[in-house]
């Protein structure tokens, strides 16, 4: 104790009683009733962003999924349409293969790229700090 009969503070810690661990929230109480509305507020946000990048995800892995699967079937399509040519079991004239096979990986190669730039490229729903949070009035008018 020291003169004013507060306990002293220690010269160095000896003793360890235990880890520190964040506390999960349950105990927290808010001062007000504004902290305890922006704190909704945040949860319904966070929610409504998770539950809405879930959804992204998944419509743009049906959206990849369904794409390629159809680059995959031009380039079987055309590959199957070279071995029948070189078979002889198909005729077609020089021009129109001039024509098709370089539209056909044209068409493969465009597809690929849209995929890759626009669907994978840039996120469709804003990051979770740009949510605009609602101002709220002032009473005092």
């Amino acid at each position: 104790m020291n003169d004013a009969g507060l306990p002293s503070k220690p010269t160095s810690v000896v003793d360890v009683l235990g880890e520190v661990k964040p506390q999960d929230g349950s105990s927290w109480e808010p001062n007000n009733f504004a902290e305890w509305e922006a704190r909704e507020r945040l949860q319904a946000y966070l929610r409504v962003w998770s539950q809405q990048t879930d959804d992204e995800r998944k419509m743009r892995s049906l959206y990849a999924r369904m794409i390629f699967s159809l680059i995959c079937v031009e380039v079987a399509f055309a590959f199957v349409l070279i071995v029948l040519i070189g078979a002889d079991v198909l005729h077609f004239d020089v021009t129109l293969l001039k024509v098709l096979f370089p539209s056909v990986l044209a068409q493969v190669f465009g597809l690929g790229y849209l995929v890759t730039r626009y669907l994978f490229g840039k996120q469709l729903s804003l990051p979770i700090s740009e949510i605009p949070q609602r101002k709220r009035p002032s009473r005092s008018s």
